[in-house]
């Protein structure tokens, strides 16, 4: 069975993941786990015995506290509780503790509240881009104002390498959902343009799915961040699908342009990505 991971800090900021990972988990039929890492400094003149039993107070009201949260959460989508699990994980930094217990207990994906758009730390949150370039399970990513709503939609961004790999996992993450998929690749003036009926078909017949294609050009008057927030005003996805790889440099000529704050879509769009393969 697959197993959600999302995070909480019990702030409003994350009440958005926690619905997302809500209504995902139980569309998925997967184990929902909602984890809070946290971090308890020991005063010099407490003793190991004294600071043990200050950790266990202080584990058992945060459990309640915790617990109402998350109440309030699932009484305000009306969505009858499922069962979850909640943990708590002790951690100096909160993104290493999701990592080693995502990957500890083989959680499919990990999901996380987002702050918004503008640039990089202001699109995803410190925590987020340091997840999202460090984790090897696929991020859920959620913008903080993002309402709930059925996932119809997706839309996956492709360079066109090692295509098939990504498309098939994309296509295990649409399936269960009955979403449909479509491949977008914005290609440079010189680059062959793919006829699209022709390659439609070749993709449903890879993924056993049915897959349509969004051929765009590239602008290379813009950043491409930009010509990427052209093609989701386009295609109105539910959410989208990157692959990156997962290198601060990388990362950051992506999503780092000097007019980043300009473009809105993180904030209204949920975003999943995956680790793209190294060796491509």
């Amino acid at each position: 069975m697959e197993k959600i991971l999302v995070t909480t800090d019990q702030s409003e900021n994350s009440k958005a993941g926690i619905r997302f990972a809500i209504k995902l988990a139980k569309q998925r039929k997967a184990e929902l786990m909602i984890l809070h890492v946290y971090h308890l400094l020991k005063p010099l003149k407490w003793t190991e015995e004294t600071f043990a039993r200050h950790t266990i107070t202080f584990l058992e009201k945060n459990t309640v506290e915790l617990s109402a949260f998350i109440a309030g959460i699932y009484k305000s989508i009306n969505e009858t509780q499922i069962t979850y699990e909640l943990i708590q994980v002790s951690n100096i930094d909160v993104i290493d503790g999701v990592i080693a217990y995502a990957r500890k207990h083989s959680c499919s994906y990990i999901c996380i509240s987002t702050r918004g758009a503008g640039v990089l730390t202001k699109i995803f949150g410190t925590h987020t881009a340091k997840l999202i370039t460090s984790s090897p399970v696929p991020v859920l990513c959620i913008p903080s104002n993002y309402h709930v709503k059925e996932l119809k939609h997706i839309l996956y961004a492709s360079d066109m390498t090692d295509y098939e790999r990504e498309l098939a996992q994309v296509v295990a993450f649409a399936r269960p959902l009955n979403a449909s998929v479509e491949m977008m690749h914005i290609s440079y003036p010189y680059e062959f343009t793919f006829d699209n009926e022709l390659t439609e078909a070749t993709l449903k017949k890879k993924a056993n799915y049915e897959v349509t294609l969004l051929n765009r050009k590239r602008d290379i008057t813009n950043a491409l961040l930009q010509d990427i927030d052209d093609a989701i005003k386009f295609s109105k996805p539910s959410l989208l699908v990157l692959f990156t790889h997962q290198s601060r440099s990388m990362f950051e000529k992506l999503f780092y342009p000097s007019n980043a704050e300009d473009y809105s879509f993180y904030g209204k769009v949920p975003l999943l990505t995956y680790k793209k393969n190294e060796r491509i």
